[in-house]
């Protein structure tokens, strides 16, 4: 025993409701939207892009997927495969995936860490890491 603190690793209702999330947005980029896909995310989010690009708030985050969806996507398969969820309080979730990423010609893979709060009974991403990993295996 160490005594240092440990967060709760599941918590059934909130671990289905977070991975429908993480399927809700894996439904919205195959479709494309924007839209659809950037609703659960705060006003206040704070996200980084797998090449290291920083977009502070809503706005700025759905103007980037506006602009992917529009155009750079097409022919794009991705989804999400969700490593473990750890809940560090009441209100929030951490979320550990990895996300395939398939084209016509290769394919790589990003490994995500997410923060998710939730606000009237809802979960919403307020913050969210993606990196490329090198040297993914094509499966």
């Amino acid at each position: 025993m160490t005594g240092r603190p440990g967060t709760s690793t599941f918590q059934s209702d909130d671990a289905r409701r977070i991975t429908a999330l993480f399927q809700e947005l894996e439904s919205a980029f195959t479709e494309q939207n924007a839209v659809r896909f950037d609703r659960r995310f705060t006003e206040d989010v704070v996200f980084t892009a797998v090449d290291g690009t920083r977009f502070v708030g809503w706005e700025a985050l759905h103007a980037y997927h506006r602009e992917r969806f529009g155009g750079h996507a097409d022919g794009i398969v991705t989804w999400y495969e969700i490593e473990s969820i750890t809940f560090p309080g009441p209100d929030v979730a951490v979320v550990f995936f990895r996300q395939p990423v398939a084209m016509a010609q290769h394919r790589r893979e990003n490994v995500g860490t997410w923060v998710l709060v939730r606000r009237d009974g809802q979960w919403y991403v307020s913050a969210g890491q993606n990196t490329g990993v090198v040297g993914a295996s094509a499966s």
